[in-house]
């Protein structure tokens, strides 16, 4: 009798990139370490203003960034994470805090306003491995 039932989806994990889940972790999803270029595009004033910056931990739902000019809680972003070996991909993120460490950096958590894809994921695993091989 012929199956017609569909092979099993294959899932995506990033888990052989994170450390254990600590107890008093609060994220959906685990993170881990991240280095790629980052740009942003904010607008305000109907004036797009371009940022700067660099990934330091990703998830599948948001991500850590540094900055070398402020960014406000709250602020949507239009981010273009971008690799010189893997290319790139742009989605939409809020800033959900803001800290400025003791070299006037910025470290923003960003939280993506949509899921990512099947391709943005797979290109965030390129730049966890380009980043254990950097190590």
């Amino acid at each position: 009798m012929y199956d017609r039932r569909q092979p099993p989806i294959r899932r995506f994990t990033l888990t052989r990139f994170s450390p254990e889940r600590r107890e008093d972790e609060r994220r959906e999803t685990p993170r881990f370490p991240v280095s790629g270029t980052v740009r942003f595009l904010r607008t305000t004033n109907d004036t797009p203003d371009v940022i700067d910056g660099s990934i330091v931990e990703a998830s599948l739902t948001g991500m850590r960034i540094v900055l070398e000019q402020p960014v406000r809680k709250g602020e949507q972003l239009l981010v273009e994470v971008s690799s010189h070996l893997h290319g790139g991909f742009t989605i939409t993120a809020q800033v959900m805090w803001v800290e400025v460490d003791f070299g006037d950096r910025h470290i923003a958590g960003c939280e993506f306003c949509t899921i990512l894809s099947l391709k943005q994921r797979a290109q965030l695993q390129r730049l966890a491995e380009e980043s254990l091989c950097d190590a």
